[in-house]
C-alpha cells in the first residue's frame, strides 16, 4: 500500500479598513479583519481536493473563518477535528487503497486535547495503578 502524507497549512491574514481612497490613517485595534485559512496539502494535487471530469473542484477540505469581535470563533481543536474528519472522507475518495499519514507541527491548536482525553497529570500512580477519572458522570 502507498502512503500519502497530509500536512496542515494555516495562514492568517490581517486586512486594514480604509476610510477613503488612497488614505490610510492610524487604525484602532477594532478596524481590522482577520482571515484564517486552514487547509491540507498533499504531494499529488497540492491541495486535498476532488475534481469532476471538467477539472472543476467539487470538494475540498479548506476552511476559511473570520475570527474576532463580531466574527467567527477562533480556530480551535473542535474545528480542527471536524476538518480532519472531512479530510479522511475526501482522502478515501481521492486515494483509494492508500494509507494516510497526517503530519502536524507544534501549533497550539494541534496540541489541544478533547474533553474526554486521558491526561498524564490525572493518572494517579498508587499501589494498584488506579487511573483517576476526571469525567463527570
Amino acid at each position: 500500500m502507498h502512503t500519502v502524507f497530509l500536512i496542515p497549512r494555516e495562514v492568517g491574514l490581517t486586512i486594514l479598513k480604509r476610510t477613503q481612497e488612497r488614505e490610510q490613517i492610524l487604525q484602532r485595534k477594532g478596524c481590522r479583519w482577520l482571515i484564517h485559512i486552514s487547509d491540507f496539502i498533499e504531494e499529488e494535487n497540492g491541495h486535498l481536493i476532488v475534481c469532476n471530469k471538467e477539472g472543476d473542484v467539487v470538494k475540498d477540505v479548506c476552511c476559511i473563518i473570520y475570527p474576532g469581535v463580531g466574527g467567527d470563533l477562533w480556530w480551535d481543536h473542535v474545528q480542527l477535528l471536524a476538518q480532519v474528519d472531512k479530510a479522511i472522507v475526501i482522502f478515501e475518495e481521492v486515494h483509494p487503497n492508500c494509507i494516510v499519514l497526517f503530519v502536524f507541527d507544534q501549533s497550539s491548536a494541534h496540541t489541544l486535547l478533547g474533553p474526554d482525553a486521558l491526561r498524564a497529570v490525572n493518572v494517579k500512580a498508587t499501589a494498584g495503578l488506579q487511573i483517576g477519572c476526571t469525567c463527570k458522570s
